[in-house]
């Protein structure tokens, strides 16, 4: 998932202001995939100088705020994503795996403790993965209750890893 196709699957559910959006992409991104506010505006900023979204302002004088609403270009660009298939797997991205690259400088001792502490902070990512799936699982089934059960799979499978 890019954060452009992200951003614009939010805006065809509804519209939205920057901080709904950045809230709304850390709830489905299901843990796995990080993004700031900087990233969101920047985003936000493409989508409307490609014609992808609009930008409108909402409530009362001196108490504006901006809503982003997407477009019929962004409906299309967004649709045309969802049905391409995917080229190739993307390789996992984690700094773990360049220290891992280039331990040998550490003493012994020094390897397995960080060894030990990122694994205890895998650990604790998957507690919280697996506490989200138990808490989606008593909820009724639909449509977005199977998608986020399938990206936390994901992510329980990237902390796996």
């Amino acid at each position: 998932m890019s954060v452009k196709h992200g951003l614009l699957g939010l805006l065809a559910k509804q519209p939205q202001n920057g901080y709904e959006l950045k809230n709304s992409f850390d709830e489905i991104a299901g843990g796995f995939w990080d993004v700031n506010f900087g990233q969101i505006y920047t985003t936000i900023d493409r989508l409307i100088k490609d014609g992808l979204a609009v930008s409108v302002s909402e409530g009362d004088e001196g108490a504006e705020r901006r809503v982003y609403q997407i477009t019929p270009k962004g409906v299309k660009e967004f649709k045309d994503w969802l049905v391409k298939p995917m080229v190739k797997v993307r390789p996992l991205r984690d700094e773990i795996f360049v220290k891992l690259a280039f331990m040998d400088p550490l003493d012994k001792e020094a390897m397995l403790q960080l060894l030990a502490e990122q694994r205890q902070m895998y650990l604790a990512k998957m507690a919280e993965l697996t506490r989200k799936k138990y808490l989606l699982s008593r909820q009724a089934a639909n449509r977005d209750i199977l998608m986020t059960d399938l990206l936390l799979d994901a992510a329980l499978f990237h902390a796996d890893a």
